[in-house]
């Protein structure tokens, strides 16, 4: 791989990585806001703390999903990027293999 290709899909691992942890931070928050009770608080706020949370456990539950289409879609990239560096490669070594034996 040509070390500009390799920065590339360094530079993807890294960002996939990122954002899985962002998938998993925000499922965990989706959960936590889930499991959380508002029976502790004054009942004058509980019904307001609880529609807090349910919004809330909502937008991290769709964030959970958007940070797992950035994932399969940094995956499919990087990918990409492997199964053409492999297709060039294999190109070059046909074409050594056409100009004859190695001197």
């Amino acid at each position: 791989m040509g070390s500009h290709l390799i920065w590339q899909l360094a530079s993807l691992r890294t960002g996939t990585d990122g954002w899985e942890d962002q998938e998993s931070l925000m499922d965990a928050t989706a959960r936590d806001f889930r499991n959380a009770s508002a029976s502790a608080l004054p009942p004058s706020v509980q019904g307001a703390a609880t529609a807090f949370l349910s919004r809330w456990a909502g937008y991290a539950d769709e964030s959970t999903a958007i940070a797992q289409r950035f994932v399969g879609a940094l995956h499919a990239t990087a990918d990409d990027y492997s199964t053409s560096d492999d297709a060039v490669d294999r190109q070059f070594s046909d074409l050594d293999g056409r100009l004859g034996p190695r001197r």
